[in-house]
């Protein structure tokens, strides 16, 4: 921590110098000469924090290390001749574990080729939940969490004169590391007492995590033709993955429960009132996909043109996995692990076919006007089958585990058709009117069966139902441009979205229904009173309506939830002089989601009357924030900028009265950050930028507990090659 708070002040200091002897001429007039632009160059850079409290939280706010980093930011080297040019690029900088190599060459009227590889590091942090009625936070043992995302790439393109093009790609793509997971454990150590029906002391606020493994390989071939007026291209493409991510999760952890287990109604403490449970779950996908897509353009005239297309798809999917759970049992003699599985061994496959096609016809009979007309249709069919052995425990303690096969299986159909119909006008003076339509309407079957055990069933409870979908979006808007001064676009929308499952045969009573709609309205005003100031006004309305009705075709529907989001926007831009330039924005957004509370929930609804949230789980929630930013430039002299910026985020959404009945959910975070830059040329070949910035971040959501504020200074180099 010395060593990176004397850098800071050594950047700080050097920073200081620089500019005290910049402003000393500033009062006079000063020429703005601009900084060269090189083409191939090699920029070297090095930043070090400074941070005070959360290392953990700052890496994955900032994404950056929380020990700094130092290497080659940027790397471009280009190099033409007559016929070839030679492109590198690169990267590597420590601490983010950004990387980038890539060589591109080009021969004219030959082809090119294209080599390369890059991978960059995403921090995460495993924190979980905090719950405020007794300050309860349990956050993973470690919590530097991180993933490494790769891809490596060569593709090589053939383009001789008057002949088709070829292109042959193959890239590979690797995640790997461990990430936070949203699902999370339980526990009892709430404050809340645990027989006081029906409001539960549980609550999911345990940290869990993933360990993630995928890999991703494709191989795509493309050939490209032009006949005339018309353009032929065709694209197969093979893809591989083989996944397999394994989820950590603890339940009730350091709690047992005393043998023999007391009645429900005794009031116990939070360390005796479940078993703690540790499951791990594997999940494995091995896919191999084959894709063919066919597409024409033909450009019959200035006024028509005609596109189709063919899509094939068949996938092939294996998947393997098991979860583990080991309980924590009370015996008569203590405590001791019993090991059961939800699921083991698991060997399923998925086999899906579809087949698509599409046409679109743009017809502009004047000038002003531009039609389009398209239509696609899609079919896809599912069979899927699994397999998985089943172990539970069983007597009083519960300690006798007994295992049994389970199988299962799904089948389905779906057949999509989609036409869409576009309509652009020009002819108002100054005013430019568009709209679009599209709507997808579904029809399938679906099967399935409920996992059962061969050994004495050929199936288990199936569910059979005929699905029908429809997916409408609809697009109304006008731009006005009456003068340089004002110009102004507003659009509206709608999407409709309906959802039905009928059963049928054997299973003729399962209903189920749900629709959901959103509409809304932007409207985006730029004025530009003067050559210096330029407004940009946004206004963004969107509100979503869904209701449900489920298994019980008599009850009527019922709403599901409702959301209303205003976002509001300014920004404003004021460039008095070739020497100044300053930028303001601020943002509001006011975002609120009506759940089904309190009309579903714990009370199973019957035919008169509806289900009902007894235990308030479910609530409302809403995630309002404002973010503001400033920044502004000078030129201090020929060889000098200055840039200074300023940023502000708040959310205050948490409602802590809640947690009687819930999680509070809901961020309730202040962040703010200043920085200051000084970019100087040292030649016409070197350019150097150094910046000291401050962050603090209080974030309330988590009791403070992952709070940061300090100082980074970032220094570059840029060195024309």
């Amino acid at each position: 921590m010395k060593a990176k708070f004397s850098t800071i002040v050594r950047g700080a200091s050097l920073l200081a110098a620089l500019t005290a002897l910049t402003v000393r001429g500033s009062d006079k007039a000063v020429a703005a000469d601009a900084f060269p632009t090189f083409e191939s160059y090699i920029k070297v850079t090095g930043q070090a924090p400074s941070i005070n409290g959360d290392e953990s939280a700052y890496q994955r706010r900032m994404q950056q290390s929380k020990s700094g980093g130092i290497g080659i930011e940027d790397l471009h080297y280009i190099k033409e001749s007559k016929e070839t040019t030679t492109e590198i690029n690169g990267r590597a900088l420590t601490g983010s574990e950004d990387y980038l190599g890539q060589i591109k060459l080009t021969k004219n009227e030959f082809g090119s080729a294209d080599i390369g590889y890059k991978s960059f590091r995403t921090f995460y942090d495993g924190i979980g939940g905090f719950f405020p009625l007794n300050g309860n936070w349990q956050p993973l043992t470690n919590r530097d969490l991180h993933v490494d995302r790769s891809k490596l790439w060569a593709e090589a393109t053939i383009a001789l004169p008057n002949a088709p093009v070829f292109t042959l790609r193959y890239a590979n793509e690797k995640r790997e590391g461990k990430k936070d997971s949203t699902i999370w454990g339980d526990t009892d150590f709430t404050g809340l007492p645990n027989n006081n029906p029906p409001i539960s002391q549980v609550r999911k606020i345990v940290p869990s995590y993933i360990k993630l493994d995928e890999e991703s390989q494709s191989l795509e071939f493309t050939a490209k033709h032009t006949i005339g007026n018309t353009t032929l291209q065709l694209t197969l493409l093979g893809e591989q993955i083989k996944n397999f991510d394994t989820r950590f999760v603890t339940r009730f952890p350091g709690e047992a429960k005393p043998f023999p287990s007391p009645a429900s109604t005794l009031l116990m403490p939070a360390a005796q009132m479940n078993n703690q449970i540790s499951y791990v779950q594997g999940d494995g996908i091995d896919s191999k996909a084959t894709i063919s897509t066919f597409t024409t353009e033909t450009k019959f005239n200035d006024q028509l043109t005609l596109k189709c297309g063919l899509i094939y798809e068949l996938v092939h999917a294996d998947l393997s996995g098991d979860r583990s759970l080991v309980t924590q049992t009370p015996t008569a003699t203590g405590v001791i692990p019993i090991n059961t599985f939800n699921y083991q061994g698991l060997v399923g496959g998925s086999r899906i076919l579809s087949y698509a096609g599409n046409t679109s016809l743009t017809y502009a009979p004047s000038k002003d006007w531009s039609l389009n007309f398209a239509v696609k249709r899609q079919e896809e069919y599912l069979r899927s089958d699994v397999a998985f052995n089943a172990s539970a425990a069983s007597g009083t303690p519960a300690t006798t585990v007994a295992t049994t096969p389970r199988s299962g299986w799904s089948h389905g159909m779906e057949k999509i058709t989609t036409p869409e119909v576009g309509v652009r006008y020009t002819g108002f003076r100054d005013v430019t009117i568009y709209a679009n339509y599209s709507k997808a309407s579904v029809t399938g079957q679906e099967k399935n069966t409920s996992a059962f055990n061969p050994l004495t069933a050929i199936s288990g409870t199936n569910a059979l139902n005929n699905i029908s979908e429809a997916h409408g979006n609809y697009t109304v808007g006008a731009n006005w441009k009456p003068s340089t001064f004002l110009t102004t676009r507003v659009e509206m929308f709608q999407k409709s979205h309906q959802n039905g499952y009928v059963g049928y045969g054997a299973r003729a009573a399962d209903f189920y229904n749900l629709d959901y709609n959103f509409t809304g309205w932007k409207v985006t005003s730029v004025v530009k009173p003067t050559d210096m100031i330029t407004s940009t006004t946004r206004y963004i309305y969107q509100s979503g309506q869904s209701s449900v009705t489920g298994y019980l075709p008599a009850f009527p529907e019922y709403p599901a939830g409702n959301t209303i989001n205003h976002t509001i926007s300014e920004t404003i831009d004021w460039n008095p002089n070739q020497q100044f330039y300053a930028q303001a924005n601020v943002n509001f957004v006011f975002n609120n989601i009506n759940t089904v509370y309190p009309r579903a929930g714990t009370v199973a609804a019957t035919v008169t009357n509806i289900a009902w949230d007894a235990n308030k789980v479910l609530q409302d929630a809403k995630n309002d924030y404002v973010t503001m930013t400033l920044l502004c430039g000078t030129t201090l002299s020929a060889a000098d900028d200055l840039q200074i910026q300023f940023n502000y985020y708040k959310a205050d959404n948490s409602d802590v009265a809640l947690a009687a009945w819930t999680v509070p959910y809901g961020m309730m975070v202040e962040e703010t950050s200043v920085t200051v830059g000084l970019k100087h040329k040292f030649s016409d070949r070197v350019v150097g930028d150094a910046k000291v910035g401050y962050f603090d971040s209080a974030n309330d959501t988590t009791g403070g507990k992952t709070n940061f504020h300090g100082p980074q200074a970032y220094v570059s180099l840029t060195y024309a090659l």
